[in-house]
């Protein structure tokens, strides 16, 4: 089983990227998480945000997720040290 997180999404970095107060931790969870995470999309690839694309692919997500409550299902934390999940909207 996955660890997982619910929380609400403060900040969207970029296309694939955002930040979120993490407001519940499931009791199962094998790790102890920040109250604060940056969290990197699973499987998911935006354009890089010099580029029109990106601008657009942020602004989406942002319509998307911003202020909204998400569930993370943890997959792994990356070498930049963000977590990277599964994410449903809650």
């Amino acid at each position: 089983m996955s660890d997982v997180i619910l929380g609400k999404v403060t900040r969207v970095v970029d296309g694939d990227t955002f930040d979120v107060n993490v407001t519940h931790y499931h009791k199962a969870n094998t790790y102890q998480y920040n109250d604060a995470e940056r969290i990197r999309i699973a499987d998911a690839n935006a354009p890089e945000m010099g580029s029109i694309s990106g601008i657009l692919a942020k602004s989406r997500l942002e319509k998307e997720i911003d202020g909204r409550v998400v569930k993370l299902v943890i997959q792994s934390r990356d070498t930049f040290h963000r977590l990277v999940c599964n994410v449903n909207l809650g």
